[in-house]
């Protein structure tokens, strides 16, 4: 990713917080916001019937309401009680992770909670949140952060750490830089190692990651108790492991651009297809079920069919984060 890249990436971040007025809406039949539903409008919405989703608010005019999250179920979005305010957020099995900025301003930190929205740890970052992941069990979470500082990316280049934790103390479980890498059998290793977007299987300790080194991106298998990571194919991002294990869903880079497409590949045989989502996207994408991926463009969210058949489809408006809930909230 070029070093412009990067810098807008931290300025969309960092002027979020100066934006505000949350309006969540499912646009089938008709919006509703956290306000008020519109006049006229009859009968729930049913862009996400039957769904139940957690995000964080892009806020537009109030910027007291940028970071906070909600709670979409049944097409409504309802405020969840609480202090919390992230730039990301994952949730499963009663554990959740945001990475927000500290309270200073000048820092950045991991906040652990609970069902409750209640913290369970406060951990330091280093660097500016990117990407966040808890397993399906709520074991372990993963944290991706953008940092500076490495000489081979010369004077003002950002690299990323990520990190895996346990989600019950906080203690950390190792930086992925630190994991052996084999590729075709071979050991791989590189000063110019990044790692982003961890996600994890049903078994906690098995999880995948993009690994950047020498301009390629590949997917690589990883272990939380061997540390160790296997290569697997170029040209994958963000990965996201489906419900079932089958299949991943992944931002694939368009050949010498910052622009990417989302795609879903089979596990078995690593061939993969692009879904119907046209534009680029910037993000790791969701699974709201076996068939259907959630995603943000940055300031809304859209659903769009696993397999390439149909066309996306905004059904939430001011949000990003979207995460599918495996319980009530």
């Amino acid at each position: 990713m070029s070093r412009g890249r990067w810098l807008a990436l931290i300025g969309v971040l960092c002027a979020a917080g100066a934006v505000g007025y949350l309006a969540l809406a499912a646009l089938d039949p008709s919006p509703v916001t956290t306000k008020a539903r519109p006049p006229g409008a009859t009968g729930p919405p049913t862009g996400l019937a039957g769904s139940r989703l957690m995000v964080r608010a892009v806020a537009r005019k109030d910027p007291g309401l940028n970071g906070h999250l909600f709670v979409i179920k049944r097409g409504r979005p309802r405020a969840l009680e609480g202090d919390l305010a992230c730039a990301r957020v994952h949730f499963a099995a009663g554990r959740g992770l945001c990475l927000s900025t500290a309270p200073s301003g000048v820092s950045y930190e991991a906040t652990i909670f609970g069902a409750d929205l209640e913290p369970v740890e406060r951990l330091s970052l280093a660097g500016l949140p990117s990407r966040a992941r808890v397993s399906p069990n709520g074991r372990y979470g993963a944290m991706t952060v953008f940092v500076n500082g490495h000489e081979y990316l010369g004077a003002g280049g950002f690299s990323t750490r990520t990190s895996i934790v346990d989600m019950r103390d906080g203690g950390e479980l190792g930086e992925l830089e630190e994991f052996d890498v084999f590729k075709a059998g071979r050991r791989l290793e590189s000063p110019d190692f990044n790692f982003w977007g961890i996600t994890f299987a049903a078994d906690p300790d098995r999880f995948y990651a993009t690994l950047r080194t020498g301009g390629r991106h590949y997917l690589v298998e990883g272990s939380v108790s061997r540390r160790r990571l296997r290569v697997l194919r170029d040209g994958v991002e963000c990965p996201s492991l489906s419900p079932d294990g089958s299949r991943i869903a992944f931002k694939s880079r368009i050949p010498g651009e910052d622009l990417w497409r989302l795609a879903v590949l089979d596990v078995a045989t690593l061939a993969d297809h692009p879904v119907g989502e046209r534009r680029s996207i910037d993000d790791q994408p969701e699974w709201l079920d076996d068939g259907t991926l959630v995603y943000s463009d940055g300031f809304d969210v859209f659903t769009v069919a696993a397999d390439g058949s149909g066309s996306p489809r905004r059904v939430l408006r001011d949000a990003t984060s979207p995460v599918a809930l495996d319980l009530n909230l």
